[in-house]
């Protein structure tokens, strides 16, 4: 009569709870580890995706801020007003794309006061 079946049961027995000592000493601490790991992943992608929604949000407000006010109508007849050889230098030197994004960033960044967690 063969009883190796009954071995067989105590040694999977016996790593089973081996198994589940190894787990409570050194597995919870990995499992813990990645789920933080995972969440603070989670928690920092939705705080840029927050921070670029709050971005558009305010640069769009400034856009039609700065549209109503008319700057920059008042900047471009101001630099219309330069004569053409230095308009030419200072177009060589890109100083229009400067100058509006300057316009842009200035009362953009004043917009981002308003906006919780990124204006500060």
């Amino acid at each position: 009569m063969d009883l190796g079946f009954i071995a067989d049961f105590f040694n999977n027995v016996q790593n089973f709870f081996g198994d589940i000592w190894e787990f409570m000493t050194t597995g919870i601490y990995a499992f813990f580890k990645e789920a933080l790991v995972v969440i603070t992943k989670a928690i920092i992608y939705s705080y840029f995706q927050s921070a670029l929604f709050a971005l558009e949000i305010a640069y769009t407000v400034v856009q039609e801020i700065v549209a109503d006010v008319g700057v920059t109508q008042q900047v471009q007849s101001a630099y219309s007003m330069i004569p053409s050889d230095i308009r030419g230098t200072l177009s060589f030197f890109n100083v229009p794309q400067g100058l509006s994004l300057i316009f842009s960033a200035i009362p953009t960044r004043w917009a981002l006061k308003f906006v919780p967690f990124v204006g500060r």
